[in-house]
């Protein structure tokens, strides 16, 4: 089959290219790299850097998966013009290239938080206007769109969006730099986290299905609370004062497919090898000073 994704350099899309083209079929990446970097060599595979709303493709498409858009509530609160733009204009594009295509629109919703507020924040409000734009698109000009809804994914090539990144990037950076993992509020929040290649698992069954929900959610239907993630990491911690616009709690309450990973026993194996390295390195450097002073 032939596939388009957009945002396909980064670090969901990345994971996904590369399963659609192991499985495969042909795939056109859109995406601009601003903070999606990694591509694959393939045949199979082509890249169009530019950015969602410039592009123009020609051929044959069976189905596209938008998956580029401004991540992250807080990042979306710092730079609203760019949240709005980004969750919007590139909505509106994918719907008309769908159109065109008269294949399906497969959104990445990007968030677990069901939009009961549309205007708390300009990423909800964004990601619900978009909804609105799919839901028109269907019904004026029969353009099929299926909305998936991503909980907490953590894993290989997860960004570093610094102060904006998710709790599992932000706890690996901090023991990288031997900082303390900084917790906001009393920890009691739960999260229900979910690794990328379950992720990508079930995008796959969902592209192959014949008969489609309109709505997917992969998660997998068991939280932590942020206080528990920090325990697995057995690093030094510091509680800060609670950040507004996040959820108490967020649970996939209706996984689409079932989870093969366990964010507890990733975090101890991660640390595992960390500490290892780590170890390691100390060596080779202590071992180097021993031949300076012996040259």
């Amino acid at each position: 089959m032939n596939f388009i994704v957009t945002g396909g350099c980064g670090f969901i899309g990345s994971h996904l290219v590369e399963a659609l083209v192991v499985t495969g079929n042909n795939v056109i990446v859109v995406d601009d790299q601003r903070s999606g970097k990694f591509k694959i060599k393939d045949d199979n595979v082509q890249y169009v850097k530019q950015e969602v709303c410039s592009v123009d493709i020609k051929g044959k498409c069976d189905g596209i998966i938008h998956l580029a858009n401004t991540p992250r509530i807080r990042l979306a609160n710092k730079k609203p013009l760019l949240a709005l733009r980004n969750g919007i204009d590139p909505t509106i594009h994918v719907a008309e290239m769908a159109r065109k295509f008269n294949c399906p629109l497969y959104f990445a919703s990007s968030s677990s938080t069901i939009y009961t507020d549309r205007t708390s924040n300009p990423y909800t409000l964004s990601k619900a206007v978009s909804e609105d734009i799919l839901n028109m698109y269907q019904e004026l000009y029969g353009v099929t769109s299926h909305i998936m809804y991503f909980y907490n994914v953590y894993g290989p090539r997860e960004a570093n969006y610094g102060e904006h990144s998710t709790v599992i990037r932000s706890f690996k950076t901090a023991v990288q730099t031997g900082n303390p993992l900084r917790i906001f509020g009393t920890g009691k929040k739960t999260r229900d986290f979910t690794h990328v290649y379950d992720v990508v698992d079930g995008m796959l069954n969902l592209l192959m299905m014949e008969k489609k929900p309109k709505q997917t959610h992969f998660g997998r239907g068991d939280p932590y609370s942020i206080e528990e993630i920090a325990d697995a990491f057995k690093h030094p911690v510091v509680y800060e004062f609670d950040r507004k616009g996040e959820a108490q709690d967020t649970i996939c309450e209706k996984p689409f497919m079932k989870s093969n990973y366990d964010v507890i026993d990733y975090i101890k194996f991660w640390k595992e090898k960390f500490n290892e390295a780590k170890k390691y390195f100390e060596v080779k450097n202590k071992l180097q000073e021993i031949d300076k002073r012996n040259a």
